[in-house]
This record gives C-alpha cells, structure tokens and sequence, in this order.
C-alpha cells in the first residue's frame, strides 16, 4: 500500500492480492483519499484499505448459493462501503443524493459497474438490483 499523488490529490494506491484475483479484475486499486494533506491521507489510508479488503472477503463469500449468506454478504458490503443495507423497495424511496452516493460507491471497469457489488450497492437485493434495471445486465 502506498499513498501516491494523483490529480493534485493523494490517492492510496494497493496491488490486488492473488487471493481476490477472482472477485478483482484490476491489478492495482487506485482510491482517492480527498486530501492533499499527508496527515490526512495516512490517517485514512488504514481503514479505506481495511473497507477494500472487507469488500473482497464479501465478495468471495458471496460465491455461496445459501440465502443466509447471500444476506450476510450484501450486508457486508454495503456496511465496507459505509452505508446500511436495506431492501431495494427503500433504496428506490431515497432522497436523490443519498441514491447518487450509494451507486457512486460500484466499483466501474473500464466503464461496466460490477453488477456483482451492485447488487448491494444501489444496496438492495439480487432479485430487484436497481442498476440492472435502469442499465440492463451484463
């Protein structure tokens, strides 16, 4: 992990481990800190790594057919992207900027969201993701 400038701004930059090699495409995570305070940036550069991490062990536990860990694992992630899981009825009711944040916070690769996270991140369910109904699947 290193934290390195990126657009006048310090970003942390971290190699993917082989072990999420399955669930991350990308080599090399970069994630903007929003500072360009050093200070700053070494004191959010723990817990967003630990946040990455988390989402990648959710992830891979995600792989899981059972419904309980289906539950666990969108919980999870929404919880590792700081935000409370909720169903996607609700998801739907929310004030614009708040449903902005959440589907901000899908990781994009070369421009295609992860449906995978998606499914949690505009942080409702499989059956009714909101990205797959407003883009279409993938």
């Amino acid at each position: 992990m290193a934290i390195k400038t990126r657009s006048k701004k310090l970003s942390l930059y971290k190699r993917v481990p082989k072990r999420y090699e399955t669930v991350e495409p990308r080599k090399f995570i970069w994630q903007a800190l929003h500072t360009d305070s050093m200070s700053e940036a070494e004191a959010k550069a723990g817990p967003v790594c630990a946040q990455l991490v988390a989402g990648w062990e959710a992830k891979l536990a995600g792989d899981s057919s059972d419904a309980e860990q289906r539950f666990e694992t969108a919980r999870e992630l929404a919880e590792a992207r700081g935000f409370r899981y909720m169903r996607v009825e609700k998801v739907a009711k929310l004030p614009t900027e708040e449903l902005l944040a959440r589907i901000d916070a899908v990781p994009v690769h070369k421009g295609v969201p992860d449906l995978k996270v998606s499914d949690v991140s505009a942080y409702g369910s499989k059956r009714g993701n909101l990205l797959r109904e407003w883009f279409g699947s993938s």
